[in-house]
């Protein structure tokens, strides 16, 4: 059985970090496919309720960010 050090718990760790970046740009993806799908069925009236340039803003910056956090920390091999 492993030792758990507090020491250990508050550090980063490179796999799981880079794990998280990509669960991270995954899921920005996946919320971006969702909202440009409810852009073209509900129309811009729809969008704007919901946050509109300023939403697809934020998804698009999550997305490069968690690519730029994944390319970053990507373990060695």
């Amino acid at each position: 059985m492993h030792h758990i050090h507090l020491k250990d718990i508050h550090t980063p760790h490179g796999p799981n970090i880079y794990a998280l970046s990509v669960g991270e740009t995954i899921c920005s993806s996946l919320a971006l496919v969702f909202f440009l799908v409810s852009w073209a069925v509900g129309g811009d009236e729809f969008i704007n309720s919901i946050g509109g340039n300023y939403s697809l803003g934020i998804l698009i910056a999550l997305i490069l960010a968690g690519a730029l956090f994944a390319k970053v920390t990507k373990p060695a091999s």
